[in-house]
């Protein structure tokens, strides 16, 4: 069974074009265009560098530095998300941890504006998230920055973003396994989310074990793996010849059905999966 809804991802990152290479002056002498630029330059330095540090970004917050995102869940509903410097940098930690990054460009600045000590400067974003060099995801986002003169350096004083998925084609994949019958044959029934361009599909499959000697034979639909020594491997036929590929290792049920969804059955679409509630 299969439906789609529309999604949007965990993700809010933001940026601005690189300071050109004859401009680097001190932070004190910046302009509120050039803090940010120099902010969300070292943003995209962090998530490639060999020795990341947050302390690159932090500088560059007021004291009572907060961000609003707005974002639309995988059901359809509209969530907002507030928080301040430190939850902002562990969001950006855990991009990173991830084995994400994400590529920048401006579309268009549409506001930028200076009076004395505040400043504000929005604009529309493209992004675009890789695993390695896999593009996992678009995102176009509006975000809008108040900058505040604190004894004569700027600083970013809050972030306000709303943001829509244009097109995920790999990330994290909700998943429930329900174990459905104790017998001679043990049955479970999964219900998986896939990114599936603009929107998640929703697949429901069943997984059979039966033992056979000392190997299980695992089938889900027309697909069938078996199970031995805590080895998963896949089966194919083609005729009358018969090939094995190894999937990975397993210590139980739940870890080979998780183990076949992730590398062999979704290994395009899930980046990881989560419980689904």
């Amino acid at each position: 069974m299969k439906k789609s809804i529309f999604m949007a991802l965990a993700f809010g990152i933001i940026s601005f074009g690189v300071l050109a290479q004859n401009q680097k002056p001190a932070v004190e002498e910046m302009t509120a265009t050039q803090v940010l630029n120099a902010f969300y330059t070292n943003w995209n330095a962090y998530y490639t560098s060999s020795n990341p540090n947050l302390e690159s970004l932090s500088k560059y917050f007021s004291s009572d530095f907060i961000f609003i995102r707005n974002s639309e869940t995988v059901d359809g509903k509209v969530q907002t998300l507030r928080g301040s410097a430190d939850d902002l940098l562990k969001d950006i930690k855990g991009t990173r941890d991830s084995k994400l990054r994400a590529d920048r460009k401006i579309i268009s600045v549409t506001f930028n504006q200076t009076l004395s000590h505040l400043a504000n400067i929005s604009a529309v974003i493209d992004l675009s998230y890789y695993q390695d060099t896999t593009l996992v995801a678009e995102v176009k986002a509006y975000s809008s920055h108040s900058m505040v003169n604190e004894n004569g350096v700027w600083k970013i004083k809050n972030i306000v973003t709303d943001r829509v998925a244009e097109r995920q084609i790999f990330g994290v994949c909700p998943c429930r396994i329900t174990k459905t019958s104790v017998d001679k044959s043990d049955m479970f029934s999964t219900k998986v989310m896939y990114p599936s361009g603009n929107s998640f599909e929703t697949e429901e499959l069943g997984f059979t074990f039966r033992g056979k000697g000392s190997i299980t034979i695992v089938t889900v639909g027309s697909n069938y793996y078996t199970w031995k020594e805590n080895i998963v491997y896949a089966v194919k036929k083609d005729g009358d010849k018969t090939t094995q590929e190894i999937v990975g290792k397993a210590n139980s049920n739940i870890e080979v059905i998780t183990l076949i969804l992730s590398k062999n059955l979704y290994k395009s679409q899930c980046l990881r999966f989560e419980p689904l509630k």
